[in-house]
């Protein structure tokens, strides 16, 4: 039915939250194993929670989850698109979109990928990425309404 919200058909807006970062951690979990450097490899005691390829590849999970948070936003505003017509609407799927190729285009993944490496990932590109994610899922929770 139209103009119903998610909660009254009995579907919580957290929960769709959840879903989007649990999809995004078991993609990006998914990959992480998949790695080269991770598979058949016994970590070195090197590599603990500090060192630049751990941070790279948690930094690599989350950047996921925030193309998981993006493309559900992105569900989310298309719906409201078709339902209202709304220029305002179309243009938040517009600006979703150039975020979702950002996001997807510095993914430490991606970024692997061309061969560059996670050397030049440390810290800071972690808690902007996850300072990301944070915003993004109240952004999704809040959109949800």
């Amino acid at each position: 039915m139209q103009g119903q919200t998610s909660e009254s058909r009995g579907i919580n807006r957290g929960v769709w939250v959840l879903v989007a970062v649990v999809c995004g951690l078991a993609v990006g979990g998914a990959l992480w194993a998949l790695h080269p450097a991770t598979t058949g490899e016994v970590p070195s005691s090197e590599e603990g929670p500090e060192s630049s390829q751990y941070l790279g590849h948690v930094a690599g999970v989350l950047s996921v989850v925030v193309l998981a948070l993006l493309g559900a936003l992105i569900v989310v505003y298309l719906r409201t698109y078709r339902d209202t017509r709304s220029a305002f609407s179309f243009g938040l799927v517009v600006f979703l979109v150039a975020l979702t190729a950002q996001a997807a285009a510095s993914s430490p993944f991606i970024i692997e990928a061309f061969g560059e490496g996670w050397s030049g990932l440390g810290a800071f590109y972690l808690v902007a990425t996850a300072f990301e994610a944070i915003a993004l899922a109240v952004f999704l929770y809040l959109s949800l309404e």
